[in-house]
């Protein structure tokens, strides 16, 4: 009968595998059964630290709770990460939006908040007061006389690419500042974090240099 723990050693250490096709229950008997082996094969104090992987199986909260305590019982045994081949669909959601470059036409109006998960590519008009805000990178191609918000509340390697001339304010990632059109560049601005941790604007072909990996992501079609 095949068990439903199964034990990988390699140079990094231990993995415990918990075969798919088994019931909780079983995985459960069998690794107490592996962790008893282990522990009186321990000779020594040296500290053994377990990644875990359930495949395709994905436990709840209850069930890490047990897997967790049942291995805390031992000492010397400790787990590293405990991992899974699949995630919620709530999650996988969540991640494509994140990643996914919205394109937002709309005009937004004097004390509108507009809040975009991911990035956006904004066609719209953006009245005085108004407020664009997303989570990811702005890239502006409408008109523009409130304020942007790129990376909110805390990504700091998003950008804003826009003309900054009718701009009031810009804020990327946790820094907040009104537009000195003496700071800005000429046409199209690339609004950044630099190394120094302040607000940045190089001009639009100093895009790649600064954010390397927003070609990357997007395959170099920006």
């Amino acid at each position: 009968m095949q068990q439903s723990v199964v034990l990988k050693a390699s140079n990094d250490g231990y993995e415990l595998i918990f075969r798919q096709a088994a019931s909780f229950d079983e995985i459960m008997v069998d690794l107490k059964t592996l962790l008893d082996r282990l522990n009186a094969d321990n000779t020594t104090d040296k500290q053994i630290s377990f990644d875990m992987s359930t495949e395709g199986r994905l436990l709840t909260a209850a069930q890490n709770q047990q897997v967790t305590q049942l291995v805390q019982r031992y000492p010397l045994f400790s787990i590293h990460k405990l991992t899974a081949d699949v995630i919620l669909t709530a999650d996988a959601l969540a991640m494509v939006e994140r990643n996914t470059v919205h394109l937002v036409n709309q005009i937004i109006r004097n004390g509108q908040v507009v809040e975009i998960t991911g990035d956006v590519l904004f066609f719209g008009k953006i009245h005085e007061g108004g407020v664009l805000r997303a989570t990811g990178s702005i890239f502006v191609m409408g008109e523009v006389a409130g304020a942007l918000e790129a990376g909110y509340p805390d990504h700091n390697q998003a950008v804003i690419v826009s003309p900054l001339t009718t701009v009031p304010r810009v804020r990327v990632g946790e820094l907040l500042e009104l537009v000195d059109l003496d700071k800005t560049v000429s046409g199209v601005n690339v609004v950044y974090i630099n190394d120094i941790q302040s607000l940045d604007y190089q001009p639009l072909n100093q895009l790649k240099r600064v954010r390397p990996k927003l070609f990357t992501r997007n395959g170099g079609l920006l």
